[in-house]
């Protein structure tokens, strides 16, 4: 039986829905802070407009990764069932798959807008 809106379309829509709207103000925010940092010279009110655009990236992760964790349970859930369509599994992990990808990449530029903060690495022993 071919279900139009199968257990798994309706627990993952509005979470990879939401991973894309993190992803989206992410890149928005990064984009805001350019602005921002150009637009002020001074240090104290670059550093001020790094803090606040910090803060917002990371609850926007928050909000992403949260999205990613429920849409994550409800695939193995649907996994465990005995009339689960391996179709819908499998294209549901990797539509979870291509929202990390994209959520990831949008952090990784913006943890490389700023040349003038230190880069990332393990700290010297």
């Amino acid at each position: 039986m071919i279900r139009s809106r199968s257990r798994l379309t309706r627990r993952s829509t509005a979470d990879l829905r939401a991973i894309d709207r993190a992803t989206k103000r992410i890149e928005e925010l990064s984009t805001i802070l350019d602005r921002q940092l150009h637009g002020d010279a001074r240090p104290e009110e670059q550093l001020k407009h790094l803090r606040q655009a910090t803060g917002q990236i990371t609850r926007s992760a928050n909000d992403g990764i949260q999205a990613y964790r429920r849409v994550s349970s409800a695939i193995r859930a649907e996994a465990e069932q005995k009339d689960a369509d391996e179709t819908e599994i499998a294209s549901a992990t990797r539509a979870l798959a291509e929202a990390r990808g994209r959520m990831l990449e949008a952090l990784e530029i913006a943890s490389k807008r700023y040349p003038w903060a230190e880069p990332w690495g393990v700290p010297d022993a």
